[in-house]
């Protein structure tokens, strides 16, 4: 079973987009996966609740309550997490994981925290051996505005390899209220979506493999 983390201190990252999204995609490819709300406002069990039932089964539990127990041969076991949480819970998030995932925003608001967060968390727990992959998505990204631009740089100056760059588009919103994900909605009105979630799923599948 491999362990996914999405994670950034800084709220409304989208982190529980990428969280939700990604668990669709597994889901509807036959890959039994879990979701682990980690957050206190449990949007991610929320999205769940409303998940229509016709759709493929997504294991949901709440992280801050009891024992995680997956189903027997869950494949994929992704931990959606809270913001503002304090070094010492992140640093243990991270190491019992195998991927982390660190969506960040085009704004400088965004990027300072992000950049802490990086200096002071994730390049010591890289520092002390952890087997952990990490990588960087450009979250809610227009690539003709010069935010997207300033985004860019910023990542590059990062020890962390950028792994995805996904739009700012309406059919998140969609998906989140609908509890679905792009992966289940009509290939007409999510092509282009899709097609961005490529580079990310390329890195997860081909790098993140047990050997």
């Amino acid at each position: 079973m491999r362990s996914i983390l999405v994670v950034n201190p800084k709220g409304g990252c989208g982190k529980t987009t990428i969280a939700t999204n990604l668990a669709t995609y597994y889901a509807v490819w036959n890959t039994s996966v879990a979701l682990v709300d980690l957050d206190p406002q449990e949007s991610t069990l929320q999205w769940l609740k409303v998940r229509p039932k016709s759709e493929p089964a997504i294991q949901g539990f709440n992280g801050l309550k009891g024992t995680i127990r997956p189903a027997e041969g869950t494949e994929r076991i992704i931990y959606d997490a809270p913001a503002r949480t304090d070094n010492v819970k992140l640093a243990k998030l991270i190491k019992m994981v195998d991927v982390v995932i660190i969506p960040v925003l085009p704004s400088a608001i965004d990027m300072r925290a992000s950049a802490r967060f990086v200096a002071e968390i994730v390049s010591k727990v890289k520092k002390n051996n952890s087997k952990a992959l990490f990588g960087v998505v450009a979250n809610r990204a227009q690539r003709h505005y010069k935010s997207y631009e300033v985004l860019q740089r910023f990542l590059r100056t990062l020890d962390i390899p950028t792994v995805g760059t996904l739009r700012n588009s309406q059919n998140y919103v969609k998906a989140a209220d609908t509890g679905i994900g792009i992966f289940e909605m009509p290939l007409s009105e999510v092509g282009v979506d899709m097609r961005e979630w490529t580079p990310l799923i390329h890195w997860l599948e081909g790098k993140s493999e047990e050997k």
